[in-house]
């Protein structure tokens, strides 16, 4: 019969605590990774017109104009060659004009391109319009509160 009084239990004790030190090393570091974060560019305060033809990351695709006369630029996101882009703006009877100016420096890397306006005074309420440029229709612009 095997017996563990043969053996010193300091040894044992000190194999132990050295198990529970690595298993607590090795927890420390995958809370370390997971908590690292990317650090994005931070978000210009002033109306930038620049077109940035880079990859940001988030988007998948080329970023588009910031900013311009009477609109800003609040959100992107692409996938699978779609654009959607959030702008908000009080010029509503121009929102195909800031479509064409916001998307024809990159509209060669998409194959549908959908931009919701938003007034700025109108924080966290529904779009008002919509407009759709795709290779095969060109722009469509819809009406959404009708």
């Amino acid at each position: 019969m095997f017996s563990f009084s043969r053996f010193s239990r300091k040894p044992r004790i000190a194999a132990i605590g050295c198990i529970v030190f690595v298993q607590l090393a090795i927890f420390s570091i995958l809370i370390w990774l997971l908590g690292v974060e990317s650090k994005s560019p931070p978000r210009p305060s002033h109306l930038d017109r620049t077109v940035l033809s880079r990859d940001d990351g988030q988007t998948g695709g080329p970023i588009v104009s910031i900013a311009g006369d009477g609109w800003l630029l609040v959100e992107q996101f692409s996938a699978h060659h779609a654009l959607i882009l959030k702008v908000e703006t009080e010029r509503l009877w121009a929102t195909k004009s800031i479509t064409q100016e916001l998307i024809e420096p990159v509209i060669s890397s998409y194959n549908e391109v959908l931009v919701y306006f938003y007034l700025t005074t109108e924080k966290n309420s529904l779009p008002i319009r919509r407009v759709q440029w795709t290779k095969d229709c060109g722009y469509v612009e819809m009406d959404l509160r009708e």
